[in-house]
């Protein structure tokens, strides 16, 4: 069983008061081998903390040639134009390795309403393109129903990091919105995979560990274990993401 993370971090964090982060990523690849990770989609932190067209850039640098890693971008508005707009940064992405887009609209200062970020949206929509939305990072799942519902194609990588246990707020999503992924992250739930699996499929949910915040090998256990088929497993642990992947149309 091959396991590809939706969800790993690393940088610099100079308020962290949680788990000390990989602040390279030379070391990122150490831990990943360790954990028997196949593949990664990342991002750094200072995307978060930082400059977001700077920390692009820096990310992009860092995993050129490294065959098992996906960045993902953080995207802002366009409106004040400090960044290429969608369509222009389609080569970027295809020359850098980067498989999808990131909200971080609280550090980053901007709304996550429709109007806001209509062209990303569009593009994003048209070419494939994952947006990867964690509600830790300032979008709220009211924000998500409001994108989701004016584009209910736009295939979305969602990490709910509120509450527990969570499936009452994200499950309505996956049902009402065909292209809605959930991320593992925080999805520790006794039971929790065989009941989705039992009433959406397999297809749905991919493994994310977040680190540097949580371990790698915690949601690999509970993917390993999980009272589902092997293809069900095999899937969740990183089949799904592989056709997101896949299907990314940067051309």
């Amino acid at each position: 069983m091959e396991f590809f993370d939706c969800n790993v971090c690393y940088g610099t964090d100079v308020g962290a008061d949680e788990l000390r982060p990989v602040h390279t990523l030379q070391a990122l690849p150490e831990e990943i081998a360790r954990a028997g990770l196949t593949k990664a989609v990342v991002w750094r932190i200072e995307q978060f903390v930082g400059i977001p067209t700077v920390a692009n850039q820096l990310l992009a640098d860092d995993i050129r040639g490294r065959e098992n890693l996906f960045g993902t971008w953080a995207i802002i508005p366009t409106h004040t134009h400090e960044m290429p707009g969608p369509e222009d940064i389609l080569p970027l992405m295809k020359r850098d390795r980067i498989i999808g887009w990131r909200l971080f609209p609280a550090k980053c200062r901007f709304v996550p309403r429709v109007f806001v970020l209509r062209d990303w949206l569009q593009t994003a929509v048209r070419r494939r393109i994952p947006l990867f939305v964690n509600t830790a990072h300032g979008t709220k799942l009211e924000d998500l129903a409001d994108i989701l519902q004016a584009f209910p194609e736009l295939t979305v990588v969602l990490t709910y990091a509120h509450d527990w246990p969570s499936d009452r707020f994200f499950r309505p999503f996956v049902k009402e919105f065909p292209n809605l992924y959930v991320d593992l992250t925080f999805c520790i739930t006794d039971g929790g995979i065989e009941s989705f699996v039992g009433e959406y499929g397999s297809s749905r949910l991919l493994y994310g560990s977040g680190f540097p915040r949580c371990y790698f090998g915690g949601n690999m256990l509970m993917v390993r274990h999980a009272g589902i088929p092997l293809e069900d497993r095999v899937a969740v642990a990183g089949g799904n993401l592989e056709r997101i992947v896949e299907g990314v149309d940067l051309d």
